[in-house]
């Protein structure tokens, strides 16, 4: 065998040894732990709602919870329409919150697209 073919064979030998000997290292290196822990994200997050108003928005008298689309006379909006300011309201108004209801609020503090408040 030429010493080249030799010297072939004793490098890839090496190779092969330093490659398993760096594999047993790093499998029998023990595993140290992540001292700590990280917060698990639930699956359906818990939804926050508003308890209180925000001190600008208690000046105002009262704020409305429309149906579902519900429509106002106007380009402007129904009137302290607490959905768009705040979101979906929870389990428990807070206080100056109310449900719309047609026989309070029509032609009083909302003018609903489909209610002519001018006749009479």
């Amino acid at each position: 065998m030429s010493s080249t073919a030799k010297l072939a064979t004793a490098l890839a030998a090496l190779v092969l040894a330093a490659t398993a000997v760096a594999g047993c290292t790093v499998a029998t290196a023990p595993q140290t732990a992540d001292p700590t822990p990280k917060p698990t994200v639930s699956a359906t997050p818990t939804p926050t709602y508003l308890t209180e108003l925000p001190e600008w928005a208690r000046e105002n008298s009262r704020w409305l919870i429309y149906p579902d689309g519900f429509e106002c006379y106007g380009t402007e909006g129904c009137a302290n329409d607490y959905r768009a300011f705040f979101g979906e309201p929870g389990p428990v108004l807070p206080e100056g919150v109310e449900y719309y209801e047609p026989a309070r609020h029509d032609c009083v503090v909302v003018q609903p697209a489909s209610v002519d408040c001018t006749a009479g």
